[in-house]
């Protein structure tokens, strides 16, 4: 009898522990079901994250306009700005009007339209009659208040660039120029100041074109390991400009080539050189003046189609009388050619910086509208070609004495060939995209000149 409490006791235990055994099952699927909120919640944590980087990277990494800025314009979050900008080149005025969305979303400016309109000839070509060149930008800002809501004249800014052109007249000339269309802009309803009219750098119209290419192709993100280079050829001045993947070399041979770009607001060290004297019709002249007294102006050339006598071709202001050579034998003329033009571009001392080499290259103006009239590019389309394609090009029409032949285009292939290979330094075989719209738009420094004026301006 003494040990029965204890065996009661231990039965009481089993039952005890049978109870404890059913709570605990029954304990047990509560911790397993708050784990499962865990995961849940964690991959839910996870994918949200991944989302909202994801959508970081697509949206506030470009300047692409994207689906929920025009969501955000048709309500009314976004607002609208504009600037006008005047192209004032060696061979022909240009006026380019941007409207921009504003982005409340992340600051930036996306582009929203443009207009484009093109008139013959440059201002530097008015060097004896500045009052007539000034009526040409007349003309043009017309258009502009034809593009912008007239409520926005008085806020939306204005500039005037002219380049080689204007860089190559003399300096007295090119102010009487500036002087009359600066009284122009003054009486014109959009915003302007006394930098407004002005001769811009080489180097900004480099890097105004890069920034102008780059943005097109939607390249300027916070990666900008996949812009290109740009080559930009104009009457006066050849422009190179890329984003270095190496500095090192630069800084040591060439560190005024680097400047810093601002790109989604952060600086970027960018190389841009321009080359004055290198321009197409600088060339031109200056293999005349191989051949010719420095004041003739019924001018000869071996780089001329023989069949031309006489062809009126206007530079720098004056106008010249310009013929081929008959008495010379076919390959003879050819080599002399190719000599001037060689000893022109080494005398330069073009810069070949390695990087170049590896990116992918796009060449615009002359270089395309050359390439287009030779048939070596769709005159639309444009495309990819080599540096040989223009050398072939350029024996064929050097090699022709067809009357029906351009005049000037031996010589100005042979040239372009020549500034690759002997300039720049490319192979034969280096590719080269040429092209003069992106996306129905128009290539122009002007664009990236354009952001630099309006994200220059104090916050409204």
């Amino acid at each position: 009898m003494a040990n029965e409490p204890h065996l009661r006791h231990q039965k009481k235990s089993k039952n005890s522990n049978e109870e404890e055994e059913k709570m605990g099952r029954r304990k047990h699927v509560k911790p397993l079901h708050n784990r499962s909120s865990y995961k849940f919640y964690f991959l839910y944590l996870l994918f949200f994250g991944i989302s909202c980087t994801l959508a970081y990277q697509w949206y506030f990494t470009s300047y692409k306009v994207r689906t929920i800025d025009y969501i955000g314009y048709g309500l009314g979050i976004h607002s609208n700005e504009y600037a006008v900008i005047i192209d004032a080149g060696s061979t022909g005025s240009r006026i380019l009007a941007f409207s921009f969305y504003r982005s409340r979303i992340d600051g930036s400016l996306k582009l929203e339209s443009d207009i484009f309109i093109q008139i013959k000839p440059g201002l530097s070509s008015y060097a004896d009659n500045p009052k007539a060149g000034a009526q040409t930008i007349v003309d043009l800002l017309q258009h502009a208040k034809d593009f912008i809501p007239q409520k926005s004249w008085s806020s939306t800014p204005f500039a005037l660039r002219a380049t080689a052109g204007l860089r190559l007249l003399p300096s007295e000339k090119a102010q009487n120029i500036l002087k009359e269309v600066k009284k122009v802009v003054d009486d014109s309803p959009f915003l302007s100041d006394e930098h407004s009219v002005s001769i811009m750098d080489g180097k900004d119209e480099g890097l105004f074109l890069w920034f102008t290419v780059n943005f097109y192709l939607d390249s300027l993100k916070s990666d900008t390991s996949h812009t290109i280079a740009t080559l930009d050829l104009g009457g006066g001045s050849v422009q190179l400009t890329f984003i270095p993947r190496k500095i090192d070399r630069i800084l040591k041979e060439a560190p005024g080539h680097l400047y810093k770009v601002s790109i989604l607001h952060k600086p970027v060290e960018t190389y841009s050189y321009s080359y004055l004297g290198l321009g197409l019709m600088s060339a031109r002249m200056r293999v005349f003046l191989n051949e010719n007294a420095e004041n003739a102006t019924n001018l000869i050339s071996s780089c001329v189609n023989p069949q031309t006598e006489g062809k009126k071709w206007s530079h720098g202001g004056n106008t010249y009388s310009v013929s081929g050579i008959t008495k010379q034998p076919i390959q003879k003329r050819i080599e002399k050619c190719k000599k001037i033009i060689q000893s022109i571009i080494e005398e330069e001392n073009v810069d070949k910086p390695p990087e170049i080499f590896e990116l992918n290259i796009s060449a615009f103006s002359y270089f395309f509208d050359r390439a287009a009239e030779a048939g070596i590019v769709d005159s639309e389309a444009g495309g990819t070609v080599t540096v040989k394609d223009f050398q072939i090009a350029a024996d064929k029409y050097c090699q022709s004495s067809e009357t029906t032949q351009p005049p000037f285009m031996c010589l100005d292939l042979t040239f372009m060939w020549s500034l690759f290979q002997y300039g720049f330094g490319f192979s034969p075989d280096t590719p080269v995209t040429l092209t003069n719209t992106v996306d129905g738009h128009e290539i122009s420094w002007a664009l990236g000149a354009a952001y630099k004026i309006l994200e220059s301006q104090p916050s409204s």
